[in-house]
């Protein structure tokens, strides 16, 4: 059996519902230990290298959002930060603790997540525009 079979089958008692959970607790243990012993095991290699994306189909988005309210603003960044991950995008959002109402972000990708993440980006952002006027 190797390491990653015995790993697996470890794994497989320690999330199984059904285990008591002394012994799933010892199964978490034992597949410490096997990851010890072999580090690799920790890490899913892939097999074959991933397709590098189409460099003409990549873009780059980064706006900058300010007079966001103490309120809106971690649900701003929560929601967007859902959408960059769903689009596959990769972003960075920066907030200035000087101004903590502003918020800059950048994403990079595909042109059409691109294109999707600015439509929701703007739609929430005429969302609040809208709650905020009729309130």
């Amino acid at each position: 059996m190797t390491g990653k079979d015995r790993l697996d089958k470890v794994l497989a008692v320690a999330i199984n519902p059904g285990a008591y959970e002394q012994e799933a607790v010892a199964a978490l243990h034992k597949a410490r230990e096997l990851v010890r012993k072999e580090p690799n095991l920790a890490f899913d290699l892939p097999t074959s290298p991933l397709p590098s994306p189409d460099p003409a189909d990549e873009a780059s988005f980064e706006v900058e959002i300010s007079g966001v309210s103490e309120f809106w603003l971690p649900i701003v960044v929560n929601t967007l930060s859902e959408q960059a991950y769903a689009l596959r995008l990769k972003s960075q959002f920066i907030s200035d603790f000087g101004t903590p109402t502003t918020v800059r972000i950048k994403c990079d990708g595909r042109e059409t997540g691109c294109e999707a993440f600015k439509k929701h980006l703007d739609s929430l952002v005429e969302y609040i525009h809208s709650r905020r006027s009729g309130a």
